[in-house]
């Protein structure tokens, strides 16, 4: 007896939809699109023929049954991919329907929930593929074997971390990318932990946060080296201009403790948020219970490329 095993389309998952994924997506929900325009020109009497007919149809179409899994390549802990294989059994599918891209989206999700701190061990990426051979057929079911290969490939190493200034700056920038490398606390050669990096550029940003730069954006970019299974990564920051304090109006607070205030945040000054923690930090014990840097009102004004305070001790703040 010749057995027929039926492939799934092989699916690459790296936590960004490719241009492809979405074009493919975008096709297959377009082909399934109805212009609404054209059904109204229908006569009623043969659009609800229609839809009685299409009803029935549905319900006798044959259903899929899925009996066993086969899970290869997983590194899911054992007790998860059992709930999945057990999960994934005796399912249910129209026959005819798109019931593998069905089960793979399941499986993806299932990977990604069972285990979120993959990339923090260098799994970036994964691949997800299904193929299916028909076991025997009875009335109104055919029933199945389901073989799903998941591809974690190997833990990447760090090659090396790249910054790039783009805008339209045209002063010197601030940090020099040595300066910058060092914030991040992932060494080359390391294999790539997620926490780190993101850790490491959060202190990127705060950086030039507390030299004036409050507007800062940043695009990273990897490119892995399969062979050598390594992962390069590219920032790219947009400084954009210099924030500076404009207007500081304080309520409710000790003349004593406001005219100190004042002195650390100067008009005209470079904005550094910092300043405004440590006032905090520093003067807990001659603050209102519960006060709080976070109460702080900031107004931006992009134009002048200034902030405006306002500090209101008056309003409690639960400690």
């Amino acid at each position: 007896m010749t057995s027929t095993v039926h492939l799934g389309t092989r699916r690459n998952i790296s936590g960004y939809a490719t241009s492809r994924e979405l074009t493919s997506r975008g096709m297959y929900f377009n082909n399934h699109t109805v212009n609404l325009s054209q059904l109204i020109r229908w006569p009623i009497i043969f659009a609800v023929g229609m839809f009685l007919m299409a009803a029935a149809y549905s319900s006798d179409r044959p259903k899929i049954v899925i009996d066993t899994v086969e899970l290869k390549g997983s590194l899911l802990p054992e007790d998860v991919q059992k709930h999945l294989v057990t999960s994934l059994e005796q399912h249910e599918y129209e026959e005819g329907s798109d019931w593998v891209k069905d089960l793979e989206d399941t499986v993806v999700r299932a990977e990604r929930e069972g285990w979120p701190s993959r990339e923090n061990q260098g799994y970036v990426g994964f691949s997800v593929s299904a193929a299916w051979r028909p076991l025997r057929r009875e009335a109104g079911m055919l029933h199945v074997l389901v073989t799903v290969c998941v591809n974690e490939g190997q833990p990447k190493r760090l090659k090396a971390i790249e910054f790039r200034y783009v805008g339209d700056a045209l002063e010197k920038p601030v940090f020099g990318s040595d300066d910058l490398r060092g914030l991040i606390p992932l060494s080359d050669g390391e294999i790539y932990n997620r926490d780190k990096f993101y850790a490491g550029l959060h202190a990127v940003a705060r950086a030039f946060n507390d030299h004036g730069f409050i507007d800062i954006t940043s695009k990273v970019e990897m490119q892995f080296d399969q062979t050598n299974q390594t992962v390069a990564i590219l920032v790219e920051l947009n400084e954009g201009h210099p924030y500076h304090w404009g207007s500081i109006q304080v309520i409710g607070l000790d003349s004593k403790i406001e005219t100190l205030l004042r002195s650390k945040l100067k008009a005209g000054s470079l904005v550094n948020p910092k300043l405004i923690e440590d006032f905090y930090r520093d003067n807990k014990s001659l603050l209102p219970v519960g006060a709080s840097s976070q109460s702080v009102k900031w107004q931006h004004d992009a134009e002048r490329a200034t902030v405006d305070l306002t500090f209101d001790f008056r309003i409690p703040v639960s400690p």
